[in-house]
């Protein structure tokens, strides 16, 4: 069973990411046990109201707890069209203050454009 965390799941990105890692219900619309795990934050609210087949909305107001649950996934997955930049700190933080015991993947999608402003660091080769 894999733990991911979504950050803004309430975006086009993030609801897209959610979809096509959501457990499916069977067909009386129970969740398996076996499926992902999946954490999330709304990119303007916080919200108790979750989506069907997320475990947990994590408040924005309460970082350490973000940080906790952050730390116990698997998959950390970041938007940065729509995200704040001090968002993807949070996650670099819980991984300092939480060790990390197992092998974690930061997923950070991001635009070509964002890429084409940054210098190139070119190494002249004799």
């Amino acid at each position: 069973m894999a733990k991911f965390f979504i950050n803004n799941i309430n975006t086009y990105i993030g609801d897209a990411i959610f979809q096509e890692l959501r457990p499916k219900p069977d067909e009386e619309g129970n969740l398996p046990y076996d499926g992902n795990l999946i954490y999330a934050t709304y990119i303007d609210k916080d919200s108790s109201a979750k989506p069907f087949g997320v475990a947990k909305m994590l408040k924005r107001s309460k970082p350490r707890l973000t940080m906790k649950f952050i730390s116990e996934c698997n998959v950390i997955i970041y938007d940065l069209h729509t995200g704040n930049p001090k968002d993807v700190e949070l996650a670099l933080e819980a991984f300092k203050k939480y060790p990390i015991e197992e092998e974690k993947v930061l997923i950070l999608i991001s635009s070509v454009a964002v890429w084409k402003n940054t210098p190139p660091k070119l190494e002249e080769i004799k």
